[in-house]
């Protein structure tokens, strides 16, 4: 089991904070922003964090201003295009990454299954609202079901990762059984907790 103080700096990653942003939690969001400015970083990685949480610093006004109606406030106006008058197909394909994810880079695939056929390198972070299936060794992050499926899997060649998870339960990499790490693993979510079995 990890310490308070060890959950909090595993939480407190882009990573987390933009799975809350898109779980709705958008207090947890800001939060975990905030902490990112006040650590610092480098120039790229703080303009970056800065720039997101003003972003989310408006959409925090906006969700307030619905649950208050008395509360006006003042927003551009957006063009609205119309709904295709086509169908919507049967089926969309998952996406599909064909080279190495590098560490500091986010692929997330919004309402979708994830495929990637080229390494994850430590560092790099994987999110999808489906499955995610990795045709390669996994080093970096990865969390399936990021909106709620519980029913979603990570399927992996070869399991070193830093952190696997589905919706919010995880799994870092030191608590994952040394039989199963280094080796094709899939992971599940069973009564509320992340667990790692054989492929």
């Amino acid at each position: 089991m990890h310490g308070d103080s060890e959950s909090r700096e595993l939480f407190g990653t882009e990573t987390m904070a933009e799975l809350s942003a898109r779980q709705g939690r958008i207090a947890d969001a800001l939060a975990i922003y905030r902490q990112l400015c006040a650590r610092g970083g480098d120039d790229e990685r703080h303009a970056r964090w800065s720039a997101r949480l003003r972003e989310l610093e408006g959409q925090g006004v906006s969700a307030a201003a619905a649950a208050a109606p008395g509360l006006i406030t003042k927003a551009p106006a957006r063009a609205v295009a119309a709904p295709a008058s086509r169908p919507s197909p049967d089926h969309v394909l998952p996406l599909v990454v064909r080279q190495p994810v590098r560490a500091g880079q986010i692929v997330y695939a919004e309402q979708n299954d994830l495929i990637v056929l080229a390494p994850v390198n430590p560092g790099a972070q994987l999110l999808a609202d489906g499955n995610i299936h990795v045709y390669a060794p996994l080093r970096g992050r990865a969390v399936a079901g990021v909106r709620g499926a519980r029913e979603a899997r990570i399927f992996c060649q070869r399991l070193e990762a830093e952190l696997v998870g589905i919706d919010a339960a995880y799994v870092a990499a030191e608590d994952i059984a040394p039989e199963r790490f280094g080796k094709p693993a899939q992971v599940t979510l069973e009564d509320g907790r992340c667990v790692v079995r054989p492929l």
